[in-house]
């Protein structure tokens, strides 16, 4: 009916998680995530964020739809010493690549190490 109004309570505009609250790093941007930023302009991408993951580490998320970048960004972000992740959605040729820095202003649990010995 063209002259229905519709109900926009229900949205997920307004009941969704919105960009702005995703969590941010207390601490200024980092040299790495810095770095891996520039590189990235470069090449062909289609978004550039970065955030803090629930873990406290700090995240380079980059998407395109170039898949052989990839392996570029991948190199070049190990290169900085940064981990990695490579989510792909080959159904809609959308890749994304996470690089990943831990923050170190944080407490983490420490793992325990083979030196370490309990009493």
């Amino acid at each position: 009916m063209p002259n229905e109004k519709l109900n926009h309570s229900s949205s997920t505009w307004d009941s969704g998680r919105q960009i702005s609250a995703l969590e941010t790093s207390e601490a200024d941007l980092s040299d790495t995530r810095k770095e891996m930023i520039r590189f990235c302009l470069d090449y062909p991408v289609h978004d550039i964020r970065t955030y803090a993951g629930y873990k406290g580490d700090l995240i380079v998320e980059i998407t395109t739809s170039n898949i052989s970048l990839l392996d570029v960004l991948k190199t070049h972000a190990q290169s900085l010493g940064m981990e990695t992740v490579i989510k792909e959605k080959r159904e809609i040729q959308i890749h994304e690549i996470y690089c990943i820095t831990p923050d170190e202003s944080i407490y983490r649990l420490k793992e325990p190490s083979e030196n370490d010995h309990r009493v």
